[in-house]
């Protein structure tokens, strides 16, 4: 007799609490988000909450469905998941819950920060702690203390480092492993992105976390159920997919006669984007300045405002085109005569993220007509969207900016580019050379972007590399260890840590390259940068490095300024008194 599915929606508060543990079972895959799978969910969260708007909230946020078994309860045994203490293997949702667990701790430790003395954030910080980790009361004889317990080559890094309140930092080399790495590029990026946001927006959506997300839990006690479910939940059928909607919404006003043609040219616009035709319907709304709309119902204004067969003819397919071209003009055959614009492009698709994409889309329209006008328009976009980076602004607020960008675009002028919206106050370019003082340390990421494109400065072409290829190397290593020569040379502390953090300390290296480096001696680390690389070309922006018979305080704050130079020239920001003239003049 069927017995029926265990299922209960829980919020998030109530799944990540006493008495439900869970498990990441040894069958499992490793953790495998990248920056993306999480820098997503957290820009989806900050709209849902409302810190972009805070009349566009969402009264709550669907996560999704999670799968777990339950290897307490034998088939004898009616299920009862949901009363008493269970320990549960997670069958479906390791990547949402490990990710979520990420986050928690991240708005806990900065809360706690945020708010010391103060009893509202004490309890707010206390709440997300115990959706983190296992009070001692409620430990089981193995001892575990988070209450996502990841596989055993996983674990001990995500509690030094998540679960832990004021986690030590780790150098990025020292973390082998797949699982492991994945956590802390994660951890990362979240972490510099919640750090953007203001102490009142960090609760707003801590809050929000809490008690407004939600998941439907299924529950089985049978591994091969299990396995059926998840094969179930993740392969048979379909799912209904923004673009289906949308696609009816627009085909059924078209005459019968003109529909096959119509269809035709929808088809020809999704097949042009493939998988990235979901993204450009949330860019498209975002372009006519509806961002206060869910996507669906943007879309739908658009029809309405232009009708369907306009709406095909003048939005869908030639901005479609503008976003393909986006994408791939530096592959294509005008990107010889247009070294500027390739170059801009290829910095901006190293970013992978959506603030500066519909902005874009609009000034790649105008590539047939006015190709100067769209490489000046993307030049400056590139430029603005790099130095909102620089300024470690968090995902909502970067969007707020380009949201008046696109404004001052759909308005046009001939005085377009002197628009208030693209302009970075003196204010800002002042805390933009303060980051830079120790810039890896607040954005690795970002920094190994900044790096990438110093290479193409330097070069003269961009960097044609995937970045998940190269990663971001101390030459003074940050931890050299106590009988190394690097303390010799740099004996007070204050000084080596100065040149630990600077921008002229720092080399673009291969995965491998950095994980041979760690902490050896300056003339071994050269020998290993000068190692060839299959398909991979020498890197022009460890030249000085190369060229360089010892590293000291002076060699490294000159390669700093040499270039900070080069940043201030080509993205046109006064650095004015530059970090490398702090330190040397303090030094001297």
């Amino acid at each position: 007799m069927f017995r029926g599915l265990s299922t209960a929606s829980l919020p998030l508060i109530k799944l990540f609490d006493n008495p439900y543990l869970f498990t990441v079972p040894a069958y499992q895959r490793p953790f495998s988000w990248t920056t993306r799978e999480a820098g997503q969910l957290l820009e989806d969260l900050t709209i849902a909450a409302g810190l972009d708007e805070a009349e566009t909230a969402w009264p709550d946020y669907f996560l999704g469905t999670v799968l777990l078994l339950d290897p307490e309860n034998d088939a004898a045994t009616p299920p009862s998941p949901f009363v008493g203490r269970r320990v549960f293997d997670v069958v479906d949702g390791q990547q949402r819950l490990v990710t979520l667990s990420i986050l928690a701790s991240i708005l806990r430790d900065f809360i706690d920060r945020d708010g010391r003395g103060m009893p509202e954030s004490g309890l707010a910080a206390a709440r997300l702690h115990a959706m983190v980790a296992v009070a001692p009361d409620e430990r089981d004889l193995s001892g575990r203390r988070s209450r996502v317990q990841l596989r055993d080559d996983e674990q001990a890094y995500f509690e030094s480092q998540v679960l832990a309140r004021s986690p030590r930092p780790v150098v990025a080399s020292a973390v082998t492993h797949p699982g492991a790495a994945a956590v802390q590029l994660v951890h990362d990026h979240l972490a510099g992105e919640i750090e953007a946001l203001n102490a009142l927006e960090r609760q707003q959506l801590a809050q929000y976390l809490m008690d407004d997300c939600h998941v439907v839990v299924i529950v089985t006690r049978d591994i091969d159920r299990a396995h059926r479910l998840f094969t179930v939940l993740n392969q048979r059928g379909k799912p209904l997919e923004r673009k289906d909607i949308l696609k009816a919404e627009v085909l059924k006003a078209i005459p019968a006669v003109t529909a096959p043609k119509a269809i035709e040219r929808w088809e020809a616009a999704q097949n042009r984007l493939g998988l990235e035709f979901e993204d450009f319907m949330a860019h498209l709304r975002l372009i006519h300045g509806l961002q206060k709309l869910p996507i669906i119902s943007g879309v739908r204004a658009l029809v309405r405002e232009f009708g369907s067969e306009r709406f095909l003819a003048e939005q869908l397919e030639p901005l479609t085109e503008a976003f393909h071209r986006v994408r791939t003009f530096a592959d294509g055959p005008d990107a010889a005569a247009h070294p500027e614009l390739t170059a801009a492009l290829v910095a901006l698709n190293r970013l992978g993220k959506a603030d500066w994409v519909p902005a874009c889309i609009l000034a790649m329209a105008e590539f047939p007509t006015a190709p100067d006008r769209a490489t000046q328009l993307i030049v400056e976009i590139e430029r603005f969207v790099s130095l909102l980076r620089l300024l470690c602004q968090g995902s909502g607020k970067r969007q707020r900016r380009f949201n008046a960008v696109l404004g001052a675009m759909r308005d046009g002028g001939d005085g377009l580019l002197s628009h208030p919206a693209w302009q970075v106050s003196t204010d800002e370019q002042r805390i933009i050379a303060h980051h830079l003082k120790d810039f890896h340390r607040r954005s690795p990421q970002t920094s190994k972007f900044l790096l990438m494109r110093l290479e193409d400065d330097i070069a003269g072409v961009p960097l044609r590399i995937d970045p998940m290829a190269l990663t971001v190397e101390h030459v003074l290593p940050l931890r050299p260890a106590a009988t190394s020569v690097w303390r010799q040379d740099f004996v007070d502390a204050e000084e080596r840590a100065d040149c630990q953090g600077s921008l002229g300390n720092l080399a673009l290296v291969t995965l491998r390259q950095n994980e041979k480096a760690r902490n050896r001696d300056f003339h071994e680390k050269l020998a290993i940068y000068r190692d060839p690389e299959a398909d991979m070309p020498p890197m022009q922006i460890n030249a000085d490095i190369l060229a360089s018979s010892e590293w000291r305080m002076a060699v490294i704050l000159a390669r700093e300024q040499r270039l900070l130079t080069r940043i201030g020239r080509f993205w046109r920001i006064d650095l004015g008194v530059s970090p490398g003239r702090q330190r040397q003049s303090r030094a001297g």
